[in-house]
């Protein structure tokens, strides 16, 4: 079985449009998850009313009353799935064709054992263009018209084997409500020795809501300090150094950040316990042209 998994805070009309993509798929029946991250109950009538037609979606709708936050309603949700794979979408996205999407995302696993994970092909959804932050890959030149190995995934849209995340682990706890969770877990998918491939035709198109997110400034705090939390628990010791300076730098003058945060940001980096990649993760994040040094 295939599970899909969808989490959503502040976005009531893009997660209608985004299931109403989802409830065009026909064929063998798919779970579909859903959590609600919003403080009250509000969006569990409209969505089921939706695919409550559809046959070959089997839906189920989760609410705590909390939000939860980007890593851990996704591992809330990883835990509730029966599928052998599991489709990961943000709540503000268009597919095409879901029925395809599925198809390619089983036919790529089926034939790849050591396919861990599939990163998608994410667009903006107004100009159809690539979205330069959502390329799954730190080296931006390369031809992203062709699929390729890569290092890591972007979290508005992807798949991973149910086993790889027995195996992996599920999201880190310690990244807040956002912000680096993927780079974190694809670092162990890669210790367990499997690739993790950017699919070049799946497609999906982001609409990137500003609803539901935190301000720029929060945002930016939190980019750089999970980074460098990601960047410190896994990276060889001379990585760690290069990217403390080149974020910190970049964070201070590029993304008006303050000193004080990046002394806080330090501080906890003296406390992070680390879990240093082994040589052959690292000579494949080399093969595949991976960003290193920040």
């Amino acid at each position: 079985m295939i599970s899909l998994l969808i989490i959503s805070f502040g976005r009531y009309q893009d997660v209608l449009e985004t299931f109403q993509c989802i409830n065009k798929y026909q064929g063998n029946q798919v779970e579909l998850l859903f959590l609600d991250n919003n403080l009250e109950r509000k969006l569990e009538t409209a969505l089921s009313s939706i695919i409550e037609s559809n046959s070959s979606i089997l839906f189920k709708y989760f609410h705590t009353g909390e939000n939860l936050g980007v890593a851990e309603g996704r591992n809330f949700l990883i835990e509730k799935a029966q599928g052998d794979i599991l489709i990961t979408l943000d709540d503000d996205i268009e597919i095409e064709d879901i029925t395809l999407l599925i198809k390619k995302v089983i036919d790529y696993m089926e034939n790849n054992a050591q396919l861990g994970a599939l990163a998608f092909n994410i667009k903006n959804y107004f100009t159809r263009n690539a979205l330069s932050h959502e390329i799954p890959h730190g080296n931006k030149k390369l031809d992203f018209s062709q699929n390729l190995l890569t290092y890591y995934f972007i979290g508005a849209g992807h798949a991973i084997r149910k086993n790889v995340y027995q195996k992996a682990g599920l999201y880190p706890k310690d990244l807040g409500l956002y912000g680096g969770e993927e780079r974190d877990l694809s670092f162990r998918i890669l210790e367990e020795g499997y690739q993790i491939l950017y699919a070049s035709n799946i497609v999906i198109y982001h609409k990137v809501s500003p609803n539901g997110r935190m301000s720029k400034t929060q945002e930016n705090f939190f980019r750089y300090r999970n980074q460098l939390i990601v960047l410190n628990r896994y990276m060889p010791r001379i990585y760690r150094y290069s990217a403390n300076i080149i974020w910190s730098l970049f964070y201070l003058l590029r993304m008006e950040g303050n000193l004080k945060n990046i002394i806080k940001v330090h501080y906890e980096l003296r406390k992070l316990e680390k879990y240093t990649i082994s040589d052959t993760t690292l000579n494949y994040i080399k093969n595949v042209k991976g960003r290193l040094l920040y």
